[in-house]
């Protein structure tokens, strides 16, 4: 790993509270097909099934350790302001990778300096990006992203929000805006928040529409016994709260 003084080119940042299969299958699709060079911070949000001591095996990563669940805005906050990348991938824990995934997000983001942040498509997601694919097993799901992950700018399109399932953001975004709002405790919104504070600070948006990444959705809450639709419910509250209020100061 490089030392603070000196950024590396592609920081790739995941947290995890418990769901260790999941992690694991993240991590190894990683490690297969990011030729890319990168450093890698993992963050263990206070998890009891074995991420922690999974996550020392890894060779070369920068690991973070919380005692209890700090939840994803306030972990990922966490990895962002460890890692040295010019470009700060944020995955989460639930997601499979595959081919170009990594080159093909960095094209997009570097084809216009405006472009402050950009998201693949994926799976059981909400908004532009979504698309309905499902798999039997990998070995579907590699041979199906071989074909739709080849480079083709044609395929990249602006977007008013991304979600942060899979999220390339340039180390500007970051300097400009800060980091993720920690009043979504333990997650949700946060990620839609951050894209429409770009947005509000001059940068643009982009779907790499040539990179699809698996996503399991929400194992983390499922893992956990997490009640996802109560958090949602009341992080929703917040986000209308916050944006309704941003509105009407904007119209004043």
């Amino acid at each position: 790993m490089s030392g603070n003084s000196r950024l590396t080119e592609v920081s790739i940042v995941l947290a995890a509270y418990n769901a260790l299969e999941y992690s694991r299958a993240c991590l190894e699709s990683i490690r297969e097909y990011t030729p890319i060079p990168y450093e890698l911070v993992l963050v263990d949000n206070g998890s009891s099934d074995g991420t922690k001591e999974y996550f020392e095996t890894i060779p070369g990563a920068r690991i973070i350790r919380n005692e209890t669940n700090l939840g994803f805005p306030r972990g990922y906050n966490y990895g962002m302001k460890a890692c040295n990348g010019q470009y700060i991938v944020l995955i989460n824990n639930d997601c499979i990778v595959s081919c170009n995934w990594l080159s093909n997000l960095l094209s997009c983001a570097c084809s216009d300096a405006a472009i402050g942040m950009v998201g693949p498509r994926g799976n059981r997601i909400n908004g532009v990006q979504r698309i309905e694919q499902e798999f039997n097993n990998l070995e579907e799901f590699y041979r199906f992203t071989e074909i739709f992950n080849k480079p083709d700018p044609k395929k990249w399109f602006e977007v008013k929000k991304l979600v942060g399932f899979c999220l390339l953001l340039k180390r500007e975004v970051m300097d400009k805006i800060g980091y993720f709002d920690e009043s979504y405790g333990l997650g949700t919104h946060e990620d839609i928040d951050y894209a429409l504070r770009a947005r509000q600070a001059g940068f643009k948006l982009f779907c790499a529409g040539d990179v699809f990444t698996y996503h399991f959705s929400h194992r983390t809450f499922l893992a956990n016994n997490i009640n996802l639709q109560e958090i949602y419910k009341h992080n929703k509250f917040i986000f209308n709260q916050k944006w309704s209020l941003y509105k009407v100061n904007k119209a004043e």
